[in-house]
């Protein structure tokens, strides 16, 4: 249970963080860049050196190529969601990102034939009318940018979906280093972007990196040991509820974010999806 909870911290800690760094108007390439900096240095630190994890060759350059997927599906859901908490706020962002299991719920039926239980199909049907019931059709509401929201959601849910594909083919004593490997390349793959678009990297953008890249390596480590100890049908709907409603409440308290009558009840119901949907 330690393991969950630190989990669940983690992430609430990575969107605060994520959503702070916006508010100080930092350069989101170079927070990102930092972020996979400090979480491959903390993976590195944690893991030992990884003794003992040698692959032979011809896993390797599979492995190597799935964090490449990865890595390059991170970077990019990361950019999109600090673009979604800016617009959007931290509430319904992190809703629409927990929302992503939905991806690898139905490309495990057309890949691999695992037809869902008969309340995973609720929760599937219960997801799609959280969706459509979430969007706010009113004048005043164009803040409200749906496209961002739905890549959030969908970028969210491949990265869920490779991570389903790595406990199909690999060990899950390799997973240390496959989160080291993918932090890596994703900084390789920032480090370009940050030269292209000739990025200035501050203080401020470096102490907002470590403050999203530790808890971004936590929450993987985390859900690592509550998924060794604890039955799945507890640790993601707890881990997904559980960060909705402490980011929800910290955006009302922290950054004064108030949802909408339509945005409450359609979180209410992502949450009811989510539960389903887990177990």
């Amino acid at each position: 249970m330690r393991s969950l909870l630190i989990a669940v911290a983690a992430n609430s800690i990575l969107v605060f963080s994520m959503k702070s760094a916006e508010n100080a108007r930092t350069h989101r390439t170079a927070v990102v860049l930092c972020n996979y900096i400090f979480g491959a240095l903390l993976v590195l630190l944690l893991s030992g050196g990884f003794s003992g994890q040698a692959l032979p060759g011809e896993r390797l350059w599979p492995l190597a190529g799935l964090a490449l997927a990865g890595a390059c599906l991170m970077t990019a859901c990361m950019l999109i969601q600090q673009r979604s908490l800016h617009s959007n706020g931290a509430g319904i962002t992190t809703t629409y990102n927990r929302l992503g299991v939905l991806i690898p719920t139905v490309l495990s039926v057309l890949l691999f034939r695992e037809y869902p239980a008969a309340w995973k199909t609720c929760g599937i049907v219960l997801a799609a009318a959280a969706i459509v019931y979430s969007y706010e059709r009113r004048a005043d509401s164009g803040q409200k940018n749906y496209v961002l929201l739905a890549l959030v959601l969908i970028l969210g849910g491949l990265i869920d979906f490779i991570s389903k594909l790595y406990g199909m083919f690999f060990p899950p004593e390799m997973k240390n280093l496959y989160t080291f490997v993918s932090f890596l390349i994703s900084a390789a793959i920032m480090s370009v972007v940050v030269l292209l678009k000739k990025t200035p990297i501050s203080c401020q953008d470096v102490v907002y990196g470590a403050l999203v890249g530790i808890p971004n390596a936590g929450i993987t480590l985390g859900m690592i040991g509550a998924a060794a100890v604890l039955p799945a049908y507890i640790v993601f709907p707890v881990y997904s509820g559980a960060v909705i409603l402490i980011v929800n409440i910290g955006g009302a308290l922290l950054f004064k974010e108030r949802p909408t009558r339509r945005e409450m009840i359609s979180t209410g119901m992502i949450a009811a999806a989510l539960v389903l949907l887990n177990i």
